[in-house]
């Protein structure tokens, strides 16, 4: 099985390669040409030894004449290499391109519930780290490897030619370097694997400390930061060590083998010379050459073997997030979105996140065209599931969901969620302007449209008040505004794209009192003839709700209105005084 996931990690490494045949084919040629040109090196010395010992003349002519042509030689040949080594890294970085960007792609296609059990640090180091080095190692492994090849065969032939006696010797130590071969690739993929596992580790990590790094200074943490970072980095250390320990034996191994060939070619030869009158001194320098040359790419398949390891490696995690099947897709035959009924049903609906059991269950209920729901109910009773469902980041386990006359799951994804508008707990903005951010909503609005959308969000007057207004960047996150102003561009963001349906999950959970006023005439504004759905964290915020569903554990226990509930006396208005007894001790 790991054999075949090898073969399978090289062969889709080299369809990307194939993509671009007319560069890869021009490396193959420059190293053909290149690897023709080393394997007359030797022919061309032999010729010009013999002939001035033949001739025992003390004419300089002939030897500079001889070494202008071995010196022209040389210089063709790494003219060749020049060009071969540009070549290469222009096809290196094309694939580069390629499969990052295939592979951000499929990141960007794949569910919400892939990113649950995954690391953003380890995710990244398979799109950074991962694809160059199975890049590199499959490109690099397979040029290297042909070079190899083509002057293995160049230079035995050439010795079989010269010397079918000697030739004999210089393979006497091949079975032994085959042998340590493949025991080291055995081991060496495995080394690794656990090197690349650690160093997502370790990049996952310091992902988690440069966005926790509030949290880190405001709790006094930064000395049990560089205790678990030295942790994991030391475990790297050690796997990597472990990994290049083994190759600082194989690598000598292998080259102190291949020197006892030499020693028995020079051996033979010099026995050769003083014995056999047609065995020049021309021939016996040529075929040391050889057998050095023969002996280069034998070594160099041994650290060729040593490079697609680790390449197979990262390659193995790479395909490993490009083969993730992706459960949450467009239907074979869409159905258009029902923007004229924008009414919601649930209908028993179920839901578990893996082997958990159901978070939601039996889920029943209907949010009627352009009115607002209300879902409540204590911490773990499912409400932002019921928000991950509506916008199909999840599927159901059983049941289904409705929008008009429409089933979820026969709509297209684009349609559906570019026809709802979400804002949640936890507002997202890009490191760019205000201005981009409320753009992402819709490209073709204009400047009186953001105007509009801010001034509906309360959040144009704060926007004004910024040195460049809407054109000023945020940072990452925007982390350059306070919770409020984030929450209010998202209202804004949400306005501008005029959604038929809106969701809010606790849009106002994580600001003050003064912040959520302005933020609830802004959602005043979003919600107008809209279908909303709203997850509420203050009670306070949804009196005003057409419908308010109280959850618990995943199951509906009371449904109506404020005034009915709190009559009621149920666990809606126990919830409600309870909150409200809070703000009064405040």
């Amino acid at each position: 099985m790991k054999q075949s996931n090898s073969k399978k990690v090289i062969s889709r490494v080299s369809s990307y390669l194939f993509q671009h045949k007319w560069l890869f084919g021009l490396t193959l040629s420059l190293a053909c040409i290149m690897t023709v040109v080393t394997v007359t090196v030797p022919l061309a010395i032999q010729k010009v030894l013999d002939k001035l010992i033949a001739s025992n003349s003390k004419d300089g002519s002939f030897l500079l004449e001889g070494i202008l042509i071995i010196a022209s030689l040389f210089l063709l040949k790494e003219i060749l290499n020049c060009l071969r080594i540009r070549t290469n890294n222009k096809l290196e970085q094309k694939v580069i391109l390629r499969l990052r960007s295939d592979l951000h792609a499929k990141l960007l296609n794949l569910p919400i519930g892939f990113y649950d059990k995954r690391k953003s640090g380890d995710i990244a180091s398979r799109v950074v780290e991962d694809v160059q080095n199975v890049e590199r190692a499959i490109l690099d492994g397979t040029e290297q490897g042909v070079i190899a090849l083509l002057t293995l065969i160049g230079a035995t032939v050439m010795m079989f030619t010269q010397e079918p006696r000697l030739a004999t010797l210089v393979f006497l130590p091949l079975p032994i370097l085959m042998v340590m071969a493949f025991r080291y690739s055995k081991i060496s993929k495995k080394n690794w694997r656990e090197v690349r596992e650690t160093s997502g580790e370790l990049n996952s990590l310091l992902v988690e400390d440069i966005q926790g790094n509030r949290l880190i200074q405001a709790f006094a943490l930064r000395d049990r930061e560089i205790k678990r970072f030295r942790k994991i980095g030391i475990e790297l250390q050690k796997r990597s060590l472990r990994a290049m320990y083994r190759w600082s034996v194989q690598g000598p191994s292998a080259s102190f083998t291949s020197s006892l060939g030499i020693l028995a070619v020079v051996g033979m030869g010099a026995h050769l010379l003083q014995n056999d009158p047609n065995f020049t001194t021309g021939k016996f320098f040529a075929f040391l050459l050889y057998a050095n040359i023969f002996y280069e790419p034998v070594r160099q398949l041994v650290s060729i073997n040593n490079l697609v390891s680790a390449g197979k490696a990262s390659g193995e995690r790479v395909f490993e997030i490009l083969d993730e099947p992706i459960r949450i897709q467009n239907p074979p035959e869409p159905v258009s979105f029902p923007k004229s009924d924008c009414s919601i049903r649930f209908q028993s609906v179920s839901f578990s996140y893996g082997s958990r059991g159901n978070i939601v269950e039996n889920l029943d209920f209907e949010i009627p065209n352009q009115s607002t729901t209300a879902l409540v109910g204590p911490t773990g009773a499912g409400k932002s599931t019921v928000a991950n469902l509506l916008l199909r980041y999840y599927d159901v386990n059983s049941g289904s969901i409705n929008i008009g006359n429409a089933e979820l799951k026969n709509l297209r994804l684009e349609d559906l969620r570019q026809n709802i508008g979400f804002v949640s707990q936890d507002p997202f903005l890009f490191d760019a302007s205000i201005k981009e951010n409320l753009l992402l909503a819709d490209r073709s609005k204009g400047d009186s449209d953001l105007e509009k959308a801010l001034h509906a969000a309360c959040a144009l007057d704060f926007v004004r008040k910024l040195p460049d207004h809407w054109n000023t960047v945020i940072g990452e996150r925007g982390i350059r505004l306070s919770m409020g102003e984030k929450q209010r561009l998202t209202l804004a963001r949400a306005i501008l794209k005029s959604p038929s349906i809106i969701v809010l999950d606790e849009a106002t959970s994580s600001v003050d009192v003064e912040t959520e006023r302005y933020i609830q005439e802004g959602l005043s504004n979003l919600i107008k003839k809209r279908t909303t759905l709203i997850i509420a964290h203050r009670l306070s915020t949804i009196r005003e709700a057409d419908q308010i569903v109280f959850l618990e554990k995943g199951k509906i226990v009371e449904q109506g209105r404020h005034e009915s509930l709190i009559e009621k006396g149920g666990k809606y208005s126990s919830f409600y005084d309870y909150q409200e007894n809070l703000i009064t001790l405040e």
